[in-house]
């Protein structure tokens, strides 16, 4: 999958979320990202230790979500992405390569 098609795929439901939210809803997005060497050395080092202890300490549990590993966007692609298709979203990055997105559709 080439970066513009990956980029289109990630735009969509947004998108479409956007149209069929009402005013004053919520659209919330929990995505995956991987980091930038070595602008992102600490996050990596961080999430890697809590990875570590995530799996000492909890049982395996598959998901049946779709995964694509390595994550094809970096943290930055994905929050200049976020600011294009939801403007004033709450983009947050979180343990565990993740990051989170707020998004409340304005009242008229």
């Amino acid at each position: 999958m080439r970066l513009r098609e990956f980029r289109a795929s990630v735009a969509e439901p947004p998108r479409h979320a956007t149209a069929v939210v009402r005013p004053g809803g919520a659209v919330a997005i929990i995505g995956l990202a991987r980091g930038r060497i070595p602008v992102d050395i600490p996050y990596l080092l961080t999430a890697a230790a809590a990875h570590r202890i995530h799996r000492i300490t909890k049982t395996p549990w598959q998901h049946p979500s779709p995964s694509v590993w390595p994550p094809p966007e970096t943290y930055d692609g994905m929050r200049r992405i976020v600011e294009h298709i939801l403007p004033g979203a709450r983009y947050r990055r979180h343990l565990l390569w993740r990051y989170s997105v707020i998004w409340t559709k304005p009242t008229p």
